[in-house]
């Protein structure tokens, strides 16, 4: 072969090979013709089906094929496709129309819905797809929260000459919008996950338009966590049924509006809807199936219009390592829609990116601890550089006006030192140098002592993170008594939470109360201790113990001596006769286990996440005759659980069990009083205990208490006007005294050996906004201890409840 010969077909080789690695690639950006708003989630399929892929959510796409790219089919449901034959040009943008009419079902077969089947078989391969299913995996994020506004559609404020003062305000605010947005709030962080229930994020870097220094960032957790694989994913408080859950084709309308075939696999694109005259919590959106493996690769849902929160979420995913499909983009819009500033529905958007993925990290559970979402003390300090890597696109002129404006108006106005404020205000703290005002000391009433007034101070971090010293002082307007006291604590062992405290003081307790450790009362689920109509006055001194020994276990042991000296009227039956006085002196020991129980540490405090398991508390208390005490030896044990459950059809069960014994030599007001929460004078529901008994209607040594509520929801009653939440209420108690008291020999009292009982229906949110609501409940006493008058065994009671 000569040399000429030999390098043609060197050259032909090289060509060849040259050729068959050819990519052809081609970009753009999906907009809506009309809008100019970009269009996630758009079909872009490539020769008739050799290829494809879809938008993303900024409408984005990017195709590289290995084959010339002839045809391009762009096609969105309730848009009219288009098919464009692009020419040397590698960056096509393109404009779709509105369609006249929704698209009809591609395939029709009589009798059979087909989006059925391929709902059947994304719903049997669920599990498979589930991000908790998947033994670790790590992944950074980038997020993004706007604040903004937009004015209604069928507003004309083009006559400038003839505007209004309310007119004229809501031009200014549109002038306004179209420069700048009212919030911008970035983030970037890394999440870990460990199976079965282990994870945590950090805030890398946070910015937040208006704030030099800001204490907290934009975690995208709500978008993150709804699973359409779910039966019944939280969407930002709420529970909607999934429209994958089983059986959901006997609820939900599905409707096949295309079938795009992409190379070997085939997306199918589903909507989905309520079926008319079905009552219950549902959502509107697309779906999109795809063929491998019947995995969602886009979904599109959206909250009913009629409700007061309007929500909308867009989830993208990926294949991953080609073997797991995993979250990539999500986005979140949520609108009030009785809010509105200068003519303008102010609306909020999360948009969250998804980056370095591994599915097969080096982690450990010794990696993790109860502290689940914290920020990195330097996270406002990052550089520019460190954003643009994660930033998918750089800002726009619109965002880096309002972050220059926002920063500008921010330092002048000081808002850093405001948002420190309330960040105090929410954990009841004003400080005040090294000092620390107790704003829960200010003010608070209640029906034994009427209206209390006080002030409590305590030391904060800027003169120790080790130790804290203070005292309070009250009055009540009602009882004329003086209550005060004073403490001091010091942190041995920080991880582990290890405080060694003291306390004195002179103030009020429960006779015959319940007190468990690390049990905080709720604002509006627990009124009781307000409702009740007489208290032990208490001169109290105490040292404890206490801190987390394991993951989800709290320990404390303490001892404390009491005098206490009664109100009730039990103890008067005669003028002359003095109240009597008990000195007490008791060790105990108590916990809480909360398993999965974890905290996020954000805003300078460390707040606790829901469980969704059940928690426990237990204590064990020993009356001792030891300092001062008047001989009382005994043994008590108290127990509280309470969990939350959820069901498809039944909504949500909240069980609470209680109960306890005391065995011994123990005074009247160590025993336990018949849990009652119902007041003449105040017709709230309380939240705790039981709503047809009055407070010290029955003593017991020995007693258990069952308290179950079962809220429904809407699923009963909704109508356009008329649509609140339906609540039912089984309360159950017994109880006993089989000790003998003294001191109340000549009285009669009551002991619920026979049992307590009573049911309760609310409707809550009769009258609501957004974030609360205000109903009404009767409750019922029968069994028993039924009252003699029938009337007499009904109460109706306000209810109170907030959205978040």
């Amino acid at each position: 072969m000569s040399k000429r010969h030999l390098l043609l077909l060197l050259s032909l080789w090289l060509y060849a090979i040259t050729a068959s690695a050819q990519v052809y690639t081609v970009q753009g950006t999906v907009r809506d013709a009309t809008t100019r708003e970009k269009l996630p989630f758009v079909s872009v399929v490539v020769n008739e089906g050799e290829t494809g892929t879809t938008t993303n959510l900024e409408g984005q796409y990017q195709l590289r094929h290995s084959h010339p790219i002839t045809s391009l089919r762009f096609s969105y449901v309730g848009y009219a496709p288009q098919t464009v034959v692009p020419d040397s040009v590698s960056q096509i943008n393109i404009a779709l129309s509105p369609a006249a009419a929704q698209i009809k079902e591609v395939v029709i077969r009589s009798g059979v819905n087909p989006a059925h089947r391929i709902i059947q078989l994304a719903n049997q391969n669920r599990e498979r797809h589930r991000t908790e299913n998947i033994p670790a995996y790590t992944y950074r994020t980038y997020n993004k929260f706007i604040l903004t506004a937009t004015a209604p559609a069928d507003l004309e404020l083009s006559d400038t000459l003839s505007l209004s003062s309310q007119d004229s305000s809501t031009l200014r605010m549109r002038d306004l919008l179209a420069k700048q947005h009212l919030f911008l709030m970035e983030s970037i962080t890394d999440y870990a996950h460990l199976s079965p229930n282990f994870s945590k994020e950090t805030i890398l870097a946070t910015r937040v338009s208006g704030l030099q220094q800001p204490s907290f960032g934009v975690v995208a957790a709500e978008a993150r966590e709804f699973s359409v694989y779910d039966d019944m994913p939280v969407f930002f408080g709420k529970r909607y049924l999934s429209p994958l859950s089983t059986g959901s084709i006997r609820k939900y309308d599905f409707v096949l509006q295309e079938a795009a075939v992409v190379g070997s696999d085939t997306v199918f694109i589903i909507s989905y809807a309520p079926q008319p005259g079905k009552n219950f919590d549902g959502l509107k959106g697309l779906l999109y199936i795809n063929s491998d493996g019947w995995a969602v690769q886009n979904v599109i849902a959206e909250s009913p219009a009629d409700e007061k929160r309007g929500l909308k979420l867009q989830q993208q995913f990926v294949k991953v390592d080609n073997r797991q499909w995993f979250p990539a983009e999500l986005d979140v819009e949520l609108t009030v829609q009785q809010i509105y500033m200068r003519g303008h529905q102010p609306f909020g958007h999360i948009r969250t990116y998804i980056t370095n993925v591994n599915l097969n990290p080096p982690l450990r559970r010794s990696d993790f601890n109860v502290i689940a979402l914290e920020q990195q003390p330097n996270a406002w300090r990052q550089p520019e550089q460190f954003w643009q890597q994660y930033r998918p696109d750089s800002l726009s002129i619109k965002e880096q006006v309002t972050y220059q404006r926002l920063d500008s108006v921010g330092k002048e106005q000081k808002l850093d030192r405001t948002i420190r404020t309330m960040e105090y205000l929410v954990a009841k703290q004003l400080p005040i140098g090294p000092i620390s005002l107790d704003l829960n000391r200010l003010f608070k009433v209640s029906r034994f002592e009427g209206m209390r007034l006080g002030i409590g101070a305590h030391t904060n971090d800027l003169l120790s993170e080790r130790f804290s010293v203070g005292g309070y002082w009250g009055y009540g307007l009602r009882d004329q008594e003086h209550k005060y006291g004073a403490d001091a604590a010091i942190k041995l062992h920080k991880p582990s939470e290890l405080t060694l405290s003291a306390a004195f003081a002179e103030d009020v307790q429960e006779p015959g109360g319940r007190r468990l450790p690390f049990r905080e009362r709720s604002l509006l689920s627990d009124l009781r201790p307000a409702v009740l109509p007489y208290l032990d006055y208490t001169t109290q001194r105490s040292a404890t113990l206490s801190g987390r020994v394991l993951r989800y276990v709290q320990l404390q042991t303490g001892i404390r001596q009491e005098q206490r000296r009664p109100t009730l009227p039990f103890f008067t039956p005669e003028p002359e006769v003095p109240q009597p006085e008990y000195n007490i002196t008791e060790a105990t020991l108590g916990m809480r286990f909360a398993y999965g129980e974890q905290y996020m540490r954000l805003f300078n405090r460390t707040m606790p996440l829901a469980t969704p398991y059940p928690v426990l508390w237990l204590q064990y208390t020993q009356g001792i005759d030891a300092f001062g005490s008047d001989g009382y030896t005994y043994n008590r044990l108290d127990l509280r659980a309470e969990g939350t459950f959820r069901q498809r059809s039944l909504g949500e069960t909240t069980v609470t069990l209680v109960g306890g014994l005391v065995q011994g030599n123990a005074p009247f007001v160590s025993l336990y009083n018949g849990y009652g929460s119902y007041s003449s004078n105040y017709k709230v529901y309380a939240g705790e205990g039981f709503e047809t008994m009055r407070p010290y209607e029955f003593f017991a040594d020995r007693y258990a208490a069952l308290f179950l509520r079962q809220d429904l929801g809407k699923r009963l009653i909704r109508t356009k006007i008329f649509k609140p939440d339906l609540v039912l209420v089984q309360n159950i108690g017994i109880g006993d005294l089989r000790q003998t008291i003294p001191e109340l020999s000549t009285l009669e009292y009551s002991d619920m050996r026979k049992g307590f009982f009573e049911s309760g229906l609310m409707l809550n949110n009769v009258i609501s906004s957004a974030f609360s609501g205000i109903g009404v409940g009767a409750f019922y006493r029968y069994g028993p201890y039924a009252l003699p008058d029938a009337k007499d065994n009904l109460k109706l009671k306000l209810t109170a409840t907030l959205a978040f």
